[in-house]
């Protein structure tokens, strides 16, 4: 019996886990560096499920291996830019001031529940959308190798861009609930393309 994915789960944990970095905003004050250093933890999360990905399409041991330092050359030179284009003046550098030091982080509540909150939508969306559908047998190991890249590529280009923008602006609430909402557009699109559903 043929099993398609049903994405209306998946696509409101992953809505309800953006949803707490607006509380952020509005209640903490989070600013742009934090949010996009965030969504770099994200995409963390997004290669580890994308290396469960590509063992679960037969790529034997090399290929997790060689997505593993690939990927996570692409994630260094991505953190790089994140602290040089946006650390400066944010209150994350209060508790960090080193790139490496970032893990440091998860020891706060603060940012570990929306991190969390990242894993459990996108592992929701690994064992329903993926494990347990057909899905699964519609992918070869580069063919899963790719997904990732695809689904971070145009999204974080788009949020560092905007963050910029912002950064110029002294990063009114507004325009950060506006990077949000792009962010969360941009994440139900792909999403849904992902996964085929039209």
């Amino acid at each position: 019996m043929t099993k398609t994915p049903d994405l209306r789960v998946s696509i409101i944990l992953l809505i309800l886990a953006n949803l707490i970095p607006v509380a952020g905003v509005l209640l903490w004050d989070w600013d742009v560096f934090f949010l996009l250093l965030l969504f770099w933890c994200e995409n963390v999360i997004i290669g580890v499920f994308g290396i469960a990905r590509i063992v679960v399409a037969g790529g034997g041991l090399f290929m997790p291996l060689f997505f593993c330092v690939h990927y996570g050359g692409f994630m260094f030179g991505h953190l790089m830019i994140l602290f040089g284009l946006f650390a400066e003046n944010s209150m994350v550098t209060e508790t960090i001031d080193e790139p490496e030091q970032i893990w440091t982080l998860l020891k706060s509540p603060v940012y570990l529940v929306p991190v969390l909150a990242l894993f459990v939508s996108h592992g929701w969306s690994f064992v329903n959308n993926f494990l347990l559908s057909d899905e699964r047998h519609s992918y070869g190991p580069m063919q899963a190798m790719g997904v990732p890249y695809k689904r971070i590529a145009v999204t974080h280009v788009a949020l560092i861009a905007g963050g910029f923008a912002l950064s110029a602006s002294n990063e009114p609430m507004i325009g950060l609930l506006l990077l949000l909402a792009m962010k969360i557009s941009l994440d139900v699109m792909f999403h849904r393309k992902e996964h085929e559903v039209l």
